[in-house]
């Protein structure tokens, strides 16, 4: 779905039409991750769940290919976003729980490179859709995507559902019992700078998905704008990053302090956004665009996994799926008012440039908080 803005750009849609698609989707995302985190808290089945959610993408998958109006992109973009919400909650806590052999940090960094494998080779073919001039081939393949992971849910894998699993594959310490003893609003409160974070990284990772894209196509103040190809084209390269660096990168720094780790994601995000404001002012500024990918991939890497991670640790088992879908509810929180914000920015000033300096400096005042995350 990284695809998903350049194919109602080309149908004329404006950028606050396309950012409010995107708001109406998080709306959706945002009732149906209270409902799953509740549900997964009372021992409801994560497989269940994940199910559901398959079949709610394949339905908005079928919208999104025939639509040609405002009215069905909007209805496509509620059932997507009522699709991850069910589903993000339930697989961030189905990936402790299978995590047999692995500690849970290797874990969720070997499922980030998962997420990344799978985005990549989706965007990929829909680039390669784009020079056929057949960009929606993307619904056909994550159609294929959700109807597979329904199947082998159904008939192949064997989930481990006992909640006490994570107790050994979390490397939770003596003062376990305790911490299912913490109430949920004092849980909420020991999560606020991590979940502060969390909300804005996301709302940098709907940016990077939704906006970088049109401020690619409209182009910059010196740079010229880029063809539908192009864009696509830039678009994969940065995920074909993602996917070779989440691995090698979530390994490496699955010991390190979260203090260590968010500072150098927001770090490596101040360095990216700097190359992409630069960039507005080039004519050749894609070469910058190209070297922006590198740190912006790496604070990624980086924030994915470590932040599953922390909040499942963080979390008593009592919670646990009450605080994923904390968690998980920032993407949609994000996704609500960052879209809709950004696409007014872009069409009243015709450059994100403004945009990518403002995330500068939020990324700065952010960095004493990184302190407070254990």
């Amino acid at each position: 779905m990284y695809l998903n803005p350049l194919i109602f750009n080309s149908l004329g849609f404006t950028a606050e039409q396309i950012g409010s698609g995107i708001t109406a989707a998080a709306f959706a995302g945002i009732t149906t991750r209270f409902c799953t985190g509740y549900f997964l808290d009372k021992k409801y089945s994560y497989r269940n769940s994940i199910k559901v959610a398959c079949l709610i993408a394949i339905l908005s998958d079928f919208i999104f290919y025939y639509t040609q109006n405002y009215l069905g992109y909007i209805f496509g973009q509620l059932l997507l976003g009522a699709a991850a919400g069910i589903y993000w909650p339930s697989v961030e806590l189905a990936i402790p729980l299978n995590c047999k052999r692995v500690n849970s940090s290797e874990g969720y960094a070997l499922a980030r490179s998962a997420d990344a494998i799978g985005v990549t080779l989706g965007v990929l073919i829909g680039t390669i859709g784009t020079y056929f001039e057949y960009t929606r081939i993307i619904y056909i393949i994550d159609f294929i995507c959700m109807f597979y992971i329904f199947s082998i849910l159904i008939n192949r894998i064997n989930f481990f559902e006992g909640i006490e699993n994570i107790k050994n594959n979390t490397n939770e310490d003596s003062s376990y019992k305790e911490k299912n003893k913490i109430s949920i609003k004092k849980l909420i409160l020991s999560l606020i700078p991590l979940l502060s974070l969390t909300l804005f990284i996301t709302g940098v990772m709907t940016l990077l998905q939704n906006i970088l894209p049109l401020d690619l196509a409209n182009g910059g103040l010196r740079r010229p704008p880029l063809t539908e190809q192009s864009v696509a084209t830039l678009v994969t390269i940065k995920l074909i990053a993602l996917a070779i660096f989440q691995w090698p990168i979530g390994y490496i720094i699955r010991n390190k302090s979260s203090f260590y780790k968010f500072k150098c994601c927001l770090i490596s995000l101040i360095l990216g956004f700097i190359l992409l404001s630069f960039s507005t002012l080039l004519i050749n500024g894609y070469l910058l665009i190209l070297l922006s990918f590198i740190p912006l991939t790496i604070s990624l890497c980086i924030f994915l996994p470590s932040a599953s991670d922390a909040i499942i640790k963080s979390s008593p088992s009592n919670f646990q799926g009450s605080a994923i879908a904390l968690y998980s509810q920032c993407f949609g929180v994000s996704a609500l008012i960052v879209p809709w914000l950004a696409g007014k920015l872009i069409d009243n000033y015709d450059t994100a440039i403004e945009l990518w300096l403002i995330v500068i400096i939020f990324c700065i005042l952010l960095i004493p908080i990184c302190k407070n995350i254990k």
